[in-house]
């Protein structure tokens, strides 16, 4: 069971910092000098059901200002998640740079019902 959850009919919009975790860096890993530079990288994102990977959308991915927003990255569904299905989804992001391909950890989360209409 995942700890993260999600009630459909809310807006997915998330802002990721994606950070080298190579443990060779000479760098604590909670430091933001970590932080990749996604200038010239594609990214691509779904979500799909963990119990048999229906796909449930595609999600944008875009890169925010380099210059000033190192490593982060806008990942979100510009359609309604009113009808994704209840239970346990999965999603990861697919990067792509100098034909380098390179995935995210899978990060698993639960789709519930809000309480108030």
């Amino acid at each position: 069971m995942s700890n993260f959850v999600f009630k459909r009919g809310d807006t997915f919009n998330l802002n990721l910092q994606l950070v080298d975790t190579d443990e060779a860096l000479q760098f604590q890993p909670d430091d933001v000098r970590r932080a990749i530079d996604l200038t010239g990288f594609v990214f691509s994102s779904q979500i799909k059901t963990l119990a048999d990977g229906t796909a449930v959308v595609a999600l944008t991915c875009t890169a925010l200002n380099q210059g000033t927003q190192k490593g982060w990255l806008n990942v979100k569904s510009s359609a309604s998640t009113a009808l994704w299905p209840l239970g346990l989804v999965q999603m990861d992001i697919k990067a792509v740079v100098g034909g380098v391909i390179q995935h995210s950890e899978t990060l698993i989360f639960q789709v519930i019902d809000g309480v108030t209409v």
